[in-house]
């Protein structure tokens, strides 16, 4: 089915028309999803003029925008965006990890960009994917001290992902920029293939030599072999189990 994208001015102008000026003063600040007592933090990078989420995008988060029971209680609405549908053949969509403050886990590109789409709708700002230049620059290099205290991967995750912010923050005050799970990035992997995504920071399953700044992760179809639909993983990866996604607003345009 196709979906009515709604777009309003502020989305197209990139920013909202009241927060640009002289006297806006950039500032971190905690984001409440419309219609929901759900919110999350948003941290200000001055040196790409954006801001970024303190945390990878929680379930608590992610399944306000999925709707499973199709109750529309948090608006938009499914005529303003589309929505996954439940994964039927490889629940439990949390991997019997649990929810909550788990990040979310398992959807495809196209779903961690219609999320961003929702959220935009919702909250009348806009949130999409980091480039891989700002996912870097926010990542701020190298841990300050051993990686263990700042990441959950091979070693120590428990073959699993962990609640959000549980490690220590980078520079900027970040949880798990490193580890938990590889993010999507808004870029391509390549541009000989724009319809690849791109991940980046390691996740729980990798070995610490794959957990750092540099390393980045092809998408690969392989992991939707076991998807009935057609085309599969539109929605959901059945062996995405490290793939999550992290948001990001740009800053004033003026500045």
């Amino acid at each position: 089915m196709t979906a009515r994208l709604l777009l309003a001015p502020w989305l197209l102008l990139g920013c909202q028309q009241a927060e640009v000026g002289p006297a806006f003063d950039p500032v971190d600040y905690t984001q409440t999803i419309r219609a929901s007592e759900i919110a999350f933090d948003m941290v200000w990078i001055e040196e790409g003029n954006f801001w970024i989420g303190r945390s990878e995008v929680t379930w608590d988060e992610f399944l306000l925008y999925c709707d499973f029971e199709q109750k529309e209680e948090v608006p938009p609405g499914a005529d303003a965006v589309s929505k996954p549908s439940k994964p039927l053949s490889w629940t439990p969509y949390d991997r019997d990890w649990g929810a909550g403050q788990r990040p979310a886990v398992g959807m495809s590109w196209n779903s961690a960009q219609k999320y961003c789409t929702w959220l935009s709708l919702n909250t009348e700002r806009e949130y999409r994917l980091p480039s891989e230049a700002e996912w870097e620059l926010a990542c701020a290099g190298a841990p300050a001290g051993p990686l263990g205290d700042f990441a959950w991967y091979e070693n120590n995750s428990d073959d699993m992902t962990h609640p959000v912010g549980e490690k220590l923050a980078n520079a900027y005050g970040l949880h798990d920029m490193l580890g938990n799970l590889w993010e999507y990035c808004r870029d391509p992997f390549s541009d000989a293939d724009p319809e690849q995504a791109v991940l980046r920071g390691g996740a729980w399953p990798e070995e610490a030599e794959l957990v750092n700044a540099r390393s980045r992760l092809p998408f690969d179809d392989d992991w939707t072999l076991d998807d009935p639909n057609f085309p599969p993983g539109v929605w959901w990866i059945p062996d995405g189990d490290h793939l999550g996604l992290r948001v990001l607003r740009p800053g004033p345009r003026n500045k």
